[in-house]
């Protein structure tokens, strides 16, 4: 039978928040028999399956991934599985109202072929109230698709072809998921009154190596991106541009980026001062995508040269 809607969420070792999030989607205004939560665990390794069976309900379904992968595959699996019209993409982190879900259903309800997304506000302690007051320009933001709180019709998903499990990293699967969502004729809406709280206690606060480790998988799959849409746009998004290339590689040896960065690893200790962080984070990314462009032009250059000698 199919349901009005899907939860969407993928998770790998955050138990302890979602003993705080679950709850919130299971309180919804719409009734219990016409959604369900539909959680896909990447392979945790702390009590993540017995926090979701603890809070199992008739509209709880629960997966688990045997190897570690990434947000697209888990999100694949999920829809998979989903048997709701409409999917509504959340993360694990994602602290929401009761009328949530039914904020993000009206728009679909009064007009189909929409992605509907709505506020995300940042947070470091739960919202003390049940139902926190949403506002107009509270948490707005102008990403078409944030998969942290996005919500679009299964059928539309399915036709673009689900997500690229090519992202097998952090970084840049929605937007492009999203190009290929326009390619069903979908359309934006923005609503301000579906609101999540994003919430990151504060000792889960990343660090400067951290953001450095982030920065090189963003890197790595914003050049894969790039390598599906090469497009002016994206190029810049994801700093593939020529002019961000050039200034890389004037920059990094004349103010011996590489060396700072691996100096500061080795130490353990960060850069005092925000420019020099900012210098070696964007290094970080543009490297990264740099070698990952290379990689993928091997591998091309490897296939066409295969292919060409089938063919004698």
């Amino acid at each position: 039978m199919n349901l009005a809607a899907s939860f969407i969420m993928p998770t790998r070792n955050r138990a302890e928040v979602l003993r705080l999030s679950l709850p919130r989607l299971l309180r919804q205004t719409v009734p219990a028999s016409d959604y369900e939560i539909v959680v896909v665990d990447d392979a945790s390794d702390d009590d993540t399956a017995d926090v979701v069976a603890s809070m199992a309900a008739p509209n709880m379904v629960y997966r688990r991934q045997a190897e570690r992968g990434a947000a697209a595959a888990a999100r694949n699996r999920a829809i998979g599985v989903a048997r709701g019209e409409i999917l509504v993409f959340v993360d694990d982190d994602a602290l929401v109202r009761s009328d949530f879900l039914a904020q993000h259903l009206a728009p679909h309800r009064a007009r189909r072929g929409l992605v509907v997304a709505g506020p995300i506000i940042e947070c470091t302690e739960p919202p003390a109230a049940e139902n926190p007051a949403p506002g107009f320009f509270l948490g707005r933001h102008s990403n078409p698709f944030p998969t942290g709180n996005a919500s679009v019709a299964k059928s539309a998903v399915v036709e673009a072809g689900g997500f690229d499990e090519g992202f097998r990293a952090y970084g840049w699967e929605d937007p492009e998921m999203y190009r290929r969502l326009l390619r069903t004729g979908v359309r934006r809406r923005y609503n301000w009154r579906a609101p999540i709280w994003h919430y990151k206690p504060a000792a889960y606060r990343r660090d400067f190596f951290q953001r450095l480790a982030l920065e090189e998988s963003r890197g790595a799959m914003g050049a894969y991106y790039y390598s599906k849409h090469p497009t002016l746009s994206v190029a810049f998004e994801t700093k593939q541009l020529g002019l961000f290339q050039a200034l890389d590689r004037a920059l990094a040896p004349a103010l011996r980026l590489d060396q700072r960065i691996e100096d500061a690893r080795r130490t353990g200790i960060e850069p005092g001062s925000a420019l020099w962080r900012l210098l070696m984070i964007n290094h970080t990314e543009i490297a990264a995508g740099r070698a990952m462009r290379e990689k993928l032009d091997r591998e091309a250059g490897a296939r066409d040269t295969g292919a060409s000698g089938g063919g004698k």
